[in-house]
C-alpha cells in the first residue's frame, strides 16, 4: 500500500482524478491553491479562535480580536507559500491581496455575529482516527465543530449559496458522522453546512441533513478506493472535466493525460 491513510479530501480528489491524486499524495509533489482558499483558510482560523474562547473562558472574543485574528491568518497564509495569484491577480497584486483580505474580515464578522452566538461548541477542529480490523488506511478527518449535543457543522466559504441537499450529499459530513458514531461520542443528531457567503454584503447560509442511519455505503466507497490504491490503477479525469484546467490544477502543464497536451486542428 503506497499511503497509510486516507481523509475526506484525499477521497474526493481520488474519484476526481486519480493521476492528481497519485502525484499529491503519494509522490508528494508540492501543491498550492488560490486566494479564495487562502481567504478560507483565515475565515477558519479566526472561527477556531472566536468559538475555542467561548468554550473555554465563557465568552466570544470581541469584534476587534476576531477581525485582527482573520487579517492576520490571511497575511501568514499568503506569507506561508501554500497560496498562489493568478496571472491576472498577479498584474494587480496589491489590489486582489488587499480585497481577499477584506473579504476574509468580511465574512470573519459575519461568523462571530451570526453563527458564533448560537452554538454550543464541544471539539473545534477536532481530529478523528478511525481504525478498523484487518483494513489497511487509518481514517483521518478533521471537524471543524462538534456541538455539546453531538451536532456536527461544517464551515464552508463560497461565491454563491448552497444547495438544499448540500449537506446530505457531503463526503465530509457523512465521514465525521461516522468518526463519531464508531467512536465512545454518540451519534450525531443533525448535520449542518453552514456557508458564508461572498455576496456585495457577505451573509450566512445553513443547509442540514441527517445523518446516515447506516455508514456501510461510505464504508464501501472507502474499501474501493483502498483497492484503487493497493493496485496503484489511478485513472485520470477526462480532459473535459473542470479540473482538467490550470485554475484548478497544479500539474495542468506537464499531465500527460490532460487537456493542455492535445492539440487543436
Amino acid at each position: 500500500m503506497d499511503i497509510d491513510h486516507l481523509s475526506p479530501s484525499g477521497l474526493r480528489l481520488l474519484q476526481m482524478c486519480g493521476e492528481a491524486f497519485r502525484r499529491k499524495y503519494i509522490d508528494k509533489e508540492r501543491t498550492t491553491a488560490g486566494l479564495a482558499a487562502a481567504v478560507g483558510s483565515a475565515v477558519h482560523s479566526s472561527a477556531e479562535i472566536d468559538l475555542t474562547a467561548k468554550r473555554d473562558e465563557g465568552e466570544l472574543l470581541s469584534s476587534e480580536a476576531v477581525s485582527a485574528a482573520a487579517s492576520d491568518a490571511f497575511v501568514a497564509a499568503m506569507e506561508g507559500g501554500h497560496f498562489k495569484l493568478t496571472k491576472d491577480e498577479e498584474q494587480a497584486q496589491e489590489a486582489a491581496l488587499g480585497k481577499a483580505k477584506d473579504q476574509a474580515v468580511g465574512l470573519a464578522a459575519v461568523h462571530h455575529d451570526e453563527l458564533a452566538p448560537e452554538v454550543s461548541p464541544r471539539l473545534i477542529e477536532h481530529k478523528f482516527e478511525v481504525e478498523f480490523a484487518g483494513f489497511p488506511l487509518t481514517l483521518v478527518g478533521y471537524a471543524d465543530l462538534v456541538e455539546e449535543d453531538n451536532t456536527i457543522r461544517d464551515l464552508k466559504t463560497r461565491g454563491k449559496k448552497p444547495r438544499p441537499d448540500d449537506a446530505t450529499d457531503d463526503i465530509g459530513l457523512a465521514w465525521y458522522a461516522m468518526s463519531l458514531s464508531v467512536s465512545d461520542m454518540g451519534d450525531a443528531p443533525a448535520l449542518a453546512m453552514d456557508v458564508l457567503v461572498k455576496t456585495k454584503t457577505p451573509k450566512l447560509e445553513t443547509v442540514w441533513a441527517k445523518p446516515a442511519q447506516d455508514h456501510a455505503p461510505l464504508i464501501q466507497r472507502i474499501e474501493r478506493a483502498a483497492l484503487v490504491i493497493e493496485a496503484g490503477a489511478y485513472l485520470p479525469a477526462p480532459p473535459d472535466h473542470w479540473k482538467c484546467s490550470e485554475k484548478f490544477c497544479d500539474f495542468y502543464n506537464d499531465c500527460p493525460f490532460g487537456r493542455a497536451r492535445r492539440i487543436q486542428i
